[in-house]
């Protein structure tokens, strides 16, 4: 099973990212297979590493095509599939630190005929950037609604609850990730969302199956994981895919009952 092929200096940006956004340096290193050592050093020399981060406002498996970077004079710098670019599934990482003084544009197409485009300069070694207009005046904050029972007493604001719940779960659900621990032969792979955390038993198998992964069958998904009945295919598609893409690209899944197997 061709565990983590990846180049090295997209391993590099992945592990900083993880770190940002407030993993342990530890279990981090043991994951990407590296030295604590080494993990510090790459740490240390992140401020120098001139490192873009781009946010998709929607899965980055949901339909875009190539992304490409343009330089002075529209030359094409780089073009590959948005897939093969992805940190997650909404993340984008570009290392520009090799990168000469310049004008360059950053695009990202949609199959469906729209795109994005980003127009940035990187400026010489010592020439500060110019000042930022000033911002207008700030509007006058209206004070929030707050309703009251019939003695007084207020009412919790529902709407507000669930508008905070909703982007909380949105908030989860894009930065959504697979661990994998072990190796081939047998292991644990771990769904994180969130507060939310499954494992996900693997091994392998013979027989035209080169691996499987148990999944709990729909009768028993919410006492054995906590998660409603309804999350449960998209978790487990999701669990499926990301598998697929990571460690076993050149092969199929088939989602059964109890178990996801990956065959020819």
């Amino acid at each position: 099973m061709p565990w983590n092929e990846c180049k090295p200096m997209d391993e590099r940006l992945r592990f900083i990212a993880r770190l940002l956004e407030g993993e342990k340096m530890a279990p981090l290193c043991r994951e990407f297979g590296i030295s604590r050592v080494t993990g510090y050093k790459i740490y240390e020399r992140y401020q120098g590493c001139q490192q873009i981060t781009l946010w998709l406002p929607q899965d980055g498996y949901s339909g875009y095509g190539t992304f490409r970077i343009r330089g002075s004079g529209g030359a094409r710098l780089e073009a590959e599939d948005v897939t093969r670019r992805l940190n997650g599934r909404v993340q984008i990482l570009i290392d520009t630190y090799h990168w000469p003084p310049g004008d360059y544009t950053i695009e990202i197409f949609h199959r469906e005929g729209w795109s994005h485009e980003l127009g940035l300069r990187k400026l010489e070694v010592g020439v500060a950037p110019p000042m930022p207009e000033p911002l207008p005046p700030p509007e006058p904050l209206s004070e929030p609604i707050v309703d009251h029972d019939g003695t007084g007493k207020i009412l919790p604001n529902l709407d507000l609850e669930m508008r905070a719940k909703g982007l909380a779960r949105l908030a989860a659900r894009f930065s959504r990730r697979l661990e994998f621990d072990g190796s081939f032969r047998a292991g644990t792979i771990h769904y994180i969302e969130g507060d939310i955390r499954l494992p996900f038993y693997h091994e392998m198998c013979g027989g035209g199956v080169h691996f499987s992964i148990d999944i709990p069958p729909p009768e028993k998904w919410e006492a054995a994981t906590g998660c409603p009945l309804a999350e449960r295919d998209d978790i487990i598609a999701f669990l499926a895919e990301e598998t697929q893409r990571r460690q076993a690209r050149t092969w199929n899944y088939v989602i059964l009952a109890d178990r996801i197997d990956f065959v020819d």
